[in-house]
Parts: C-alpha cells; structure tokens; sequence
C-alpha cells in the first residue's frame, strides 16, 4: 500500500470550485456573445452535434421524447428536466439548472448569453440524434425555466 496521504474534498472545496467554473462561464459565455454579436446559436449548434457524436449511445430512429429522456438521465447531476406537451408545443420544464445557480452566483441575467448558448448546444445534441433540426427559444426564467421546442 501506498503511504501517500489522499486528500478528501470538503464543502468548502465544491463551493471554491463551483465559484470558479462559474466565473469561467460568465467569461465565456460573454466573450463568445460579445464576438458573435449576440448570435451565438450556431456556436452552440456545432458544439452540441460534436459532443452528441462523442456520446456512447446508438438511438436507431428515436423520437424527440426518447432523446430528450436519454439526456435527461444523462445530465441528472446538474439538470432535472423533462418535455411537456401544453397546447402552445412541446416545451422542456427544467425544475433544477445549475447553470440557473451559476448565474445567481455570478450575476449573470438568467435567460441570458451563457442560458441561449447551453439551449442552442442542447438543440445540436438532439439534433444530430434525432437527424433533423432542433431548434428552441426560451419562455420564461425564474424558479424553474421553459423553452419551447421545434423539429423539423
């Protein structure tokens, strides 16, 4: 056995280090906004399609639903969401965000750059798995977000 001491991670740790990725996200996410002029979806875009290539999965023909249930389980550890279906469209209802607790912390205005460039590469992960364009707009922020969903 080793005699190397291992080193536990505290709270005090993850509140450090959720500081600090929040702070790289804000720079980020307002860079990329500030260059592109605030038309930041096809950054988003591109980067969804490449990560959903990376993703160890094989969906034969899925549908909307079954996409958005993968990535729901998926990304449970900073997300809760689902796709409702009210009489405006199908919407995602996300119930716990932590790029919501991200803004809160950094100030950032929810709905915002860093929330349209983590929808638009949430629409170019289910774009290249469902083989057909993806596109969605935000509704509301607050306690819980809405985003209405389109396909082709």
């Amino acid at each position: 056995m080793s005699s190397e001491a291992v080193a536990i991670a505290t709270l005090d740790d993850h509140k450090k280090a959720f500081n600090e990725v929040a702070f790289l996200l804000d720079i980020f996410t307002t860079t990329i906004d500030n260059i592109m002029g605030g038309a930041t979806a096809p950054v988003g875009r591109i980067a969804g399609r490449e990560m959903a290539r990376k993703l160890p999965v094989y969906l034969q023909n899925p549908s909307l639903e079954e996409t958005i249930t993968l990535l729901a389980a998926r990304m449970k550890s900073g997300f809760d969401f689902s796709l409702e279906k009210p009489e405006q469209g199908e919407e995602l209802l996300f119930k716990r965000c932590v790029l919501r607790d991200a803004c809160a912390l950094r100030g950032m205005p929810m709905g915002g750059a860093t929330c349209r460039l983590f929808h638009s590469y949430l629409d170019g992960i289910m774009n290249e798995l469902v083989s057909r364009p993806v596109k969605s707009e935000i509704v509301s922020c607050g306690a819980e977000c809405r985003t209405r969903i389109k396909t082709q």
